[in-house]
């Protein structure tokens, strides 16, 4: 029965009673809620009238009563959250969080409520997912765990934004060992191009392309002779990426960028162009496909790579070899950051000191080597040092005034 008189007495030992309603709802996300009111009228037929409120109320999502109690969980909210994130990032990249939460974060979290996620359960996930095995095998690392953990903080966040839970867990990030980078020294990407001239003539405009823009694979694949290449004034436009899975879309950070063309890749690219026809500047030699696809180049560069009997080399290296040497020919890291198309400088100042040994000569300008033959000059102490650079004493016709001008 929903509609009940309660009767009680009271340390006094007055008598009272109360028309009160007695609800139990159940909410979306399964949770099982008892609530109880007293009735404004108090009479059986005011207090049915009221339950009926109520009842309206809690359906129709009104009841203000039970906002502190609706708090979604991970797996509820994770539907909205996602939904949202579609109108701010790219398809790959919604693709790479439907697959976190779906493997990761909704296994561990899901079930909870995004005010029961603590600084407790999450450094839990955090060991839990440090002994996980890999499928490269191993462990993960913990550059990926941060990755998830950065995907939990933002989805929490949006939930504090849209008012859901009031306070944010501290979430702790792990310290994360640089990566060492491989890429082509200038000697080997030298060699490299020379060998895709003589033993792949069909991709040698497309190595030196790669290596001189350091454009991504998605992007290479989606240039258009019209819309993006410049020859006469050597430059070069990127406003569209490429995958399989979506298509052609915009570029990995939603930016269009310039840039220049150094003079052989503009050769590269005029050669390109009097051998294929089509508006695509590298489209795939497979008839079947008309883009190029990231697994067919990959192929080429690891065929060029054997006939010098060099590591295998890839698509993404051909991108850090271009952003490697920039930096090593001293040109800013603001700069590669523009032309890298990376969104912050942070991603690009990984590339800084990929170069081993490189700025071994500027510590020669703390102390240069003695010329062969020549006897190595010794460093002053610092004794030494204010000896010769003491006051000279005075002589007795500087000290006696009266003396100067005597012989």
């Amino acid at each position: 029965m929903s509609v009940r008189k309660r009767k009680w007495r009271d340390k006094q030992g007055r008598q009272h009673e109360k028309w009160m309603c007695h609800i139990t709802h159940t909410w979306p996300d399964g949770r099982k809620q008892t609530i109880r009111k007293v009735s404004p009228v108090q009479t059986k037929r005011g207090a049915e009238r009221y339950e009926r409120e109520l009842r309206a109320q809690l359906l129709s999502g009104q009841w203000k009563g039970g906002r502190k109690n609706q708090t979604p969980t991970l797996e509820a909210f994770s539907k909205e959250f996602l939904a949202y994130q579609r109108t701010l990032n790219t398809p790959a990249e919604i693709d790479n969080k439907e697959m976190v939460f779906r493997l990761h974060l909704l296994p561990a979290f899901g079930k909870r409520r995004l005010d029961e996620i603590d600084e407790r359960s999450i450094d839990a996930y955090i060991v839990q997912k440090l002994a996980q095995p890999s499928k490269k095998g191993g462990t993960l690392k913990p550059q990926t765990v941060n990755k998830h953990l950065k995907m939990l903080g933002r989805a929490l966040r949006i939930a504090q934004k849209w008012k859901l839970v009031t306070t944010l867990p501290e979430i702790s990030m792990l310290k994360e060992r640089k990566p060492k980078f491989d890429f082509l020294d200038f000697e080997e990407a030298n060699a490299f191009m020379a060998a895709a001239a003589k033993h792949e003539p069909d991709w040698h405009p497309f190595v030196v392309v790669a290596l001189r823009t350091g454009l991504r694979i998605g992007e290479l694949a989606a240039l258009r002779w019209r819309e993006d290449v410049d020859l006469e004034r050597r430059r070069v436009t990127v406003q569209q990426s490429y995958s399989s899975k979506h298509g052609f879309k915009s570029t990995k950070n939603d930016k269009i960028r310039e840039l220049p063309l150094t003079w052989d890749a503009t050769e590269a690219l005029r050669v390109q162009r009097s051998r294929i026809g089509g508006h695509l500047v590298f489209a795939d030699p497979d008839p079947e496909y008309d883009v190029l696809r990231g697994a067919k180049s990959n192929e080429a560069l690891a065929r060029i790579a054997e006939s010098l009997g060099m590591r295998t080399i890839t698509n993404h290296q051909l991108r850090h070899s271009f952003a490697s040497h920039a930096v090593m020919r001293g040109i800013s890291i603001r700069q590669v950051q523009e032309w890298m198309g990376h969104n912050s400088v942070v991603v690009t100042m990984r590339y800084a000191h990929l170069a081993e040994g490189h700025g071994d000569e500027l510590i020669q300008r703390l102390c240069p080597d003695p010329i062969p033959g020549s006897k190595p000059r010794s460093v002053a102490t610092r004794s030494e040092h204010n000896r010769s650079t003491r006051k000279r004493p005075t002589s007795n016709s500087d000290s006696h005034p009266g003396l100067r001008g005597r012989s």
